[in-house]
């Protein structure tokens, strides 16, 4: 069922890709990631005996520091619920630690949400609502289940990847909550809806064939809304449309009809139920965060579709762009007059205008809490990822920065970290995201990145105290483990004896390659 939906609603979307930038069970409420897994397990990452010494640990992370989601799906569609969680099982007990491949069940859920309240949820119940028509021949819920486009839905068993050496839940379909919980519900909604929490926490469980649970832990799950509403329901009520998702997407559409395209992305009525929208941006603008290696066109997906009546344009002009979804809208932002007069004359280094935002401030990890480092000291400003071309490729290895150093054409004011010390001999290249997230090292390469510093943007040590959760978790239960100073357990794993046999119990930034 999984890769039956997958081919043939996604097309191309490949198994590894974002959804850029959304693990769900009927477990109770957890007030944090090392007390969802209080009902089966004492702490976010245990591990137990398989015998003869044999003992187990799973390490998990998803994929991105923060996913985008949307609060409203009627009109158009950005990024669809789409989070992907990699684990990895190490078996440990002999001479050296195994990264295990075969032999294990790992599965996940997270600990905040249930089918139930997902689909009563009334916002994600658009996403129902309005993805067949975005996807078609896509079912979101099936049996009762939600499901994400990959097919995974927000419980199950992940499966074993051999390029990541990781078993990979792709896709699930996350999405913030409300929880009641002031300290967790940060985010505030765009639509004037209750606060939520950006912050969800993925259970991950490794069982081996006969049922015995081996190893647990949890890590944070991250998804938010972007800020487009914030300015765009202020900009339909400003130009005579009524403040709310219908107005702002009814406007967004004769903004679009004024660029070259003359296309009023309003009207354009998609299955012929006589109403404007849905429409997917990566239909016509290719976008790699959609894992699409081209735009297919509209027609591509609705052969049929009705362009409704008073439209100052016909089918011959609804054609593919030959710019990418990024390229369009951030060059626009960065260059529009309006923007910079009337919105944000800073939108250019000003992420958190569109980037979560809302309160949550998703760049949060380690180059924060110990630097001054922003965004545009890696990635470039605005102005200067258009200058360098980067917006032309975007999401693509050849044009994000690498630990050595900044985006291509970029001069950071910040030294990058050294490659013969941090050297990682095994990467890949999927079409989507860089060397951090596609790459592996420690002994033979065995471990990804990930395994040891957390997600991007949300690296250990976090300013998000959820983030540190895991590695406190696996780093103080070595008995007697020392730091040097300015150091603690809320760092990259550098403890030797989490994962090897009476080696080291004091904390040491490991050979990255042996």
């Amino acid at each position: 069922m999984k890769k039956s939906v997958f081919k043939a609603v996604m097309m191309s979307l490949a198994v590894s890709a974002v959804g850029a930038a959304m693990v769900l069970s009927s477990m109770p409420l957890s007030t944090s990631p090392k007390a969802a897994f209080a009902a089966s397990s004492s702490s976010s990452s245990s591990s137990s005996s398989g015998g003869g010494g044999t003992s187990y640990r799973v390490i998990a992370n998803n994929d991105l520091g923060m996913h985008c989601a949307c609060p409203t799906f009627g009109g158009f569609l950005l990024l669809p619920p789409w989070n992907t969680v990699r684990a990895q099982v190490i078996q440990y007990g002999g001479d050296k630690p195994i990264v295990l491949t075969s032999g294990v069940t790992v599965s996940y859920s997270l600990a905040e949400e249930t089918d139930a309240s997902l689909q009563a949820d009334p916002y994600f119940s658009q996403w129902i609502t309005y993805s067949p028509k975005m996807f078609p021949g896509f079912q979101p819920v099936v049996n009762g289940k939600v499901q994400g486009l990959a097919g995974y839905g927000i419980t199950g068993n992940m499966t074993y990847n051999s390029t990541a050496n990781a078993f990979i839940a792709t896709g699930i379909p996350a999405y913030p909550v409300t929880t009641g919980n002031s300290t967790k519900d940060i985010m505030t909604d765009p639509l004037g809806g209750p606060n939520r929490d950006p912050f969800l926490t993925a259970n991950i469980t490794v069982k081996d064939s006969a049922g015995k649970t081996l190893a647990t832990t949890s890590t944070v799950v991250p998804v938010a809304f972007g800020g487009c509403c914030s300015c765009h329901l202020n900009l339909a009520a400003a130009n005579g449309y009524p403040k709310t998702p219908a107005g702002s997407f009814a406007y967004l559409g004769v903004m679009h009809g004024q660029n070259s395209s003359g296309i009023n992305i309003a009207q354009l009525d998609p299955d012929g139920d006589g109403v404007g929208g849905p429409v997917r941006c990566s239909w016509c603008h290719w976008d790699p965060a959609m894992g699409e290696s081209s735009a297919k066109g509209i027609a591509y997906f609705w052969p049929n579709y009705q362009i409704l009546p008073g439209a100052t344009f016909n089918k011959s002009q609804v054609k593919v762009s030959q710019y990418s979804f990024s390229d369009v809208l951030h060059r626009f932002h960065t260059q529009d007059s309006l923007v910079l007069t009337q919105y944000d004359p800073n939108v250019a280094t000003n992420c958190y205008d569109c980037h979560p935002g809302n309160g949550v401030n998703c760049y949060r990890g380690a180059h924060k809490a110990k630097s001054a480092i922003w965004c545009v000291d890696c990635h470039g400003n605005l102005n200067q990822r258009v200058a360098t071309g980067q917006l032309t490729q975007p999401w693509q290895e050849s044009t994000l920065p690498t630990c050595y150093a900044p985006a291509k054409g970029i001069t950071s004011a910040f030294a990058c970290h050294s490659a013969n010390t941090y050297q990682t001999n095994v990467t890949w290249d999927q079409g989507l995201f860089g060397k951090f997230i596609n790459a592996r090292g420690h002994y033979t390469s065995v471990l990804l990145c990930q395994t040891c510093h957390g997600m991007p943007h949300g690296e250990n040590p976090s300013t998000q105290a959820l983030d540190n959760v895991q590695n406190q978790t696996l780093q103080n239960a070595v008995q007697g483990a020392v730091y040097p100073n300015g150091v603690n357990s809320t760092y990259p794993l550098g403890v030797c004896d989490v994962c090897h046999r009476q080696k080291s119990t004091t904390w040491s930034v490991p050979p990255h390659e042996l």
